[in-house]
């Protein structure tokens, strides 16, 4: 599995640990996180696809599995991954240099608006606590827009079924109701672009049989560290 496929992972489990899960239809949009382009592909109720825009590697998550597609020249290499996340997701907590919020201490709307990707939204103020026991500011431009809804809530989804977070449940009240769509969380993510129109189903179709991952998760540990 491609390294950078899982930091770009990592670098958007921020954003999912915000955001209730409930009915979600399909689309497809383009964010920054964790310093990467990601391209995010979901269908109504069913698969999700992530991916580095512009690359053929991606991670897929179906029937409740997670699995990473690589290449190796013009033949695929397909490997189920996650429970192998979910132990790399509490290796990067530990990492003082991650920023993974355990829990919002305060949210305020400054009554500001700004425009993300073409649509408005709500700047708030967010001071957080991080896995280190550390409080830092930060701001949100959040929104009621339904597709951008959608779109965190997919997150959300897909980050439980890699890394089976558990900070969904202690965060979901800390948002206000109406607000729940993610437009950009301070320098950590930004939407650049989103569409509501369904996805082809051929892009959550697995390209070969799943390998088994083996010692993969002790060599990326050491690469993590690095």
């Amino acid at each position: 599995m491609p390294l950078h496929l899982l930091r770009a992972f990592i670098g958007i489990s921020l954003l999912s640990a915000l955001i209730p899960l409930s009915v979600r239809a399909g689309g497809t949009a383009v964010v920054q996180a964790g310093g990467q382009t990601s391209k995010l592909a979901w269908q109504t109720q069913g698969a999700v696809r992530v991916g580095q825009q512009n690359a053929n590697d991606y991670m897929l998550v179906r029937d409740g599995k997670a699995y990473s597609v690589s290449y190796r020249g013009q033949t695929p290499v397909v490997m189920e991954i996650g429970g192998l996340l979910r132990g790399l997701g509490a290796i990067a907590q530990t990492r003082p240099n991650q920023y993974l919020p355990d829990r919002v201490d305060s949210i305020q709307d400054t009554g500001k608006t700004e425009t993300v990707a073409g649509i408005r939204g709500r700047v708030y103020r967010l001071n957080v606590t991080d896995t280190q026991g550390k409080t830092h500011p930060t701001d949100a431009v959040l929104t009621n827009d339904p597709l951008v809804v959608n779109m965190t809530e997919t997150y959300l989804n897909t980050m439980q079924t890699l890394f089976g977070s558990s900070m969904a449940e202690k965060l979901t009240g800390s948002l206000p109701a109406n607000r729940r769509g993610i437009l950009r969380l301070g320098k950590d993510f930004a939407l650049k672009s989103i569409s509501g129109q369904e996805p082809p189903a051929g892009q959550f179709a697995l390209p070969a049989q799943p390998t088994n991952p083996q010692n993969l998760l002790q060599g990326l540990q050491g690469l993590l560290r690095h």
